[in-house]
């Protein structure tokens, strides 16, 4: 036995892998470059530092990375308000929606609310005359 992987621990804030010894100064790190990033957002697009999840007193490195995963998920990723496919950031987002449908068929978004369905043809969409 013995000689395996090391064990790795999740980032809260960046969802990647570190060793066990590392994560404490990476994650002052991270928290530097996570606040940064945010300051060159537009207002009305920052997201605060996410909040470090309590696992609780003697929660496994699974639970802890769980939590992690879970609160990475939950404030930090960004979703398609399509598809609901989720991104690392707003300006990942935003490419994605250029081409996603479900994003382009929803209301306000300047393409016509009654989409033709695909398969169907255009004639059959529109009104006989």
């Amino acid at each position: 036995g013995g000689g395996g992987k090391p064990k790795a621990v999740l980032c809260y804030i960046c969802g990647k892998e570190f060793g066990t010894t590392s994560i404490s100064i990476h994650e002052v790190q991270c928290a530097k470059k996570f606040e940064a990033q945010q300051a060159l957002l537009p207002e009305g697009q920052r997201k605060p530092l996410p909040q470090k999840p309590e696992a609780g007193e003697g929660a496994s490195l699974e639970e802890r990375n769980k939590a992690a995963q879970e609160a990475y998920e939950d404030q930090v990723m960004v979703a398609c308000p399509g598809c609901n496919r989720t991104f690392s950031g707003q300006d990942r987002m935003e490419i994605h929606m250029k081409g996603c449908k479900a994003a382009q068929a929803l209301p306000g978004n300047g393409i016509r609310d009654c989409m033709v369905p695909a398969g169907a043809s255009a004639a059959a969409a529109s009104p006989a005359e």
